[in-house]
């Protein structure tokens, strides 16, 4: 019969849930779920200098919001110091430890036997060391705390945890814990170090690669399904060529067989791919739904629409975006009193007086006959406006999409106008044919990269135009 499989995460409560973190705690979970064993929690918070309650909450409220529930309440580690104390006492009684006078106070030392220490790795085969090679190991601090070392042991076992997976950086402390195992006359678990992340450039994962903690990838927008579906595929293959996943499919194919032992390569284009797939996989209702609980958590000015622009504009966007922070980025112009105006966007579609007088005739034209009810009849009499002013349709389709929006890209041009409305299209309208000839000086400068604002250029350079509307004013919302 094979035992009961049960398997922990343990995390230090010394800082924010970072991805190689996420990954460790994904493949206990795969592994369990495989094969109906126990997904376990453990607080490792015996860093009473770096150890912060509020980490830990976050910790859990991270794990519990990408679907990686324990089955088991977690334990804490600082609210089990009798227990090492005395496993520590045993030691020394049986002489296989002893203590020791510091400066701070009296520590507590284990006997590092002189003997090889063999185990099987389940990914990376049989590994042994030279415990002779090894100094004395502390177990108990001066401080009556445990180390990891000896309290990890003390609780791997009384949790009857049946396989360590982690990461490989950990391989080096397993033959310093069997040991321990071993002067207890207990079964050390099956062990399984798992390849580390290291950002696509093939050096260790860090911020220069982009967000490293899952507190970032929440406020960048991502779904847990997107972010654990990409965590699971960075070192582990399904022997097939599906890459999109639910956590089920994937529990349901897990193995550690399946586990590479060559370091994976974190690549954020690649997750923002899966991501938007998964997006895509969502019913309108649960896209819109997600969304808005996004937008009133990370983006609050987003829903200052009060005629019901938010639901409409929504939909627009689900095969549009990768996150949902691309979003804002790409539909702020639906929301924002005063827009902003992509300089590329600006020199590709405005082409000198000529644009700027079809523009002006079709402002006109729209204010007479526009029927912002409906996208058809807009679109109809664009074309026959285009028709009567003798230039194809696109040369007034596009400079019209980067004067209403500022932005050469946008969902279907006529969809997006009924949505702002007659009197906001008609307003920027009305404003690029005013000031048209700022557009024209200014745009080539900043796409040289100058200054042309008296101060530094910001990440999305515009031409130096009045303001809109005036300062704190809502136009159209």
């Amino acid at each position: 019969m094979i035992p009961p499989i049960r398997v922990r995460f343990a995390p230090s409560p010394t800082g924010s849930l970072h991805i190689g973190g996420i990954r460790t705690a994904l493949f206990n979970y795969l592994f369990a779920k495989h094969y109906a064993g126990t997904f376990l929690v453990r607080i490792e918070d015996t860093d009473r200098e770096r150890s912060e309650k509020r980490f830990e909450i976050e910790i859990l409220e991270s794990l519990k919001w990408l679907g990686l529930v324990w089955d088991e309440y977690p334990i804490r580690q600082s609210e089990r110091l009798p227990f090492y104390r005395d496993a520590a006492a045993r030691l020394v009684s049986a002489g296989l430890a002893y203590e020791e006078e510091g400066p701070a106070g009296k520590a507590v030392k284990f006997k590092m036997p002189e003997t090889k220490i063999k185990f099987p790795d389940m990914v990376s085969g049989p590994i042994e060391f030279d415990a002779s090679l090894f100094d004395d190991l502390v177990i108990i601090k001066s401080d009556g705390f445990p180390t990891y070392h000896f309290a990890c042991v003390i609780d791997d076992h009384e949790m009857n945890i049946s396989h360590v997976i982690r990461g490989a950086d950990h391989i080096s402390n397993t033959p310093r814990q069997i040991a321990i195992y071993e002067a207890f006359g207990w079964k050390a678990p099956e062990f399984a170090h798992l390849p580390l992340v290291f950002g696509i450039d093939g050096t260790l994962l860090s911020k220069r690669h982009g967000a490293v903690s899952l507190a970032e990838y929440r406020k960048e927008g991502y779904l847990p399904v997107g972010i654990l579906n990409y965590l699971a595929l960075l070192g582990w293959a399904s022997g097939g060529s599906q890459e999109l996943f639910t956590l089920q499919e994937i529990a349901n194919l897990f193995s550690l067989e399946h586990v590479s032992q060559a370091n994976a390569r974190f690549d954020t284009e690649k997750l923002k791919w899966l991501n938007s797939e998964h997006i895509r996989k969502l019913s309108n209702d649960d896209f819109c739904a997600r969304l808005k609980t996004y937008l009133q958590e990370y983006e609050p000015d987003g829903l200052r629409s009060d005629d019901g622009r938010l639901n409409k504009v929504m939909p627009l966007y689900k095969e549009r975006i990768r996150t949902f922070r691309e979003f804002m980025e790409q539909a702020c112009f639906f929301f924002q009193d005063e827009i902003s105006y992509d300089p590329k966007a600006v020199q590709q579609h405005f082409k000198g007086e000529e644009t700027r007088k079809m523009l002006e005739e079709w402002t006109k034209i729209l204010e007479r006959d526009g029927n912002f009810e409906d996208p058809a009849l807009l679109e109809a009499l664009l074309r026959s406006s285009a028709e009567k002013l003798g230039v194809k349709a696109g040369l007034l389709i596009h400079p019209t999409r980067v004067a209403i929006s500022g932005r050469s890209a946008t969902p279907g041009l006529f969809e997006t106008m009924v949505i702002l409305g007659q009197n906001l299209v008609l307003k920027r309208l009305r404003y690029v044919v005013e000031y048209y000839d700022n557009f024209s000086e200014n745009t080539s400068s900043l796409l040289r990269g100058e200054d042309t604002g008296g101060g530094e250029m910001s990440d999305s350079p515009q031409p130096d135009l009045p303001p809109q509307g005036g300062k704190g004013t809502e136009i159209g919302l």
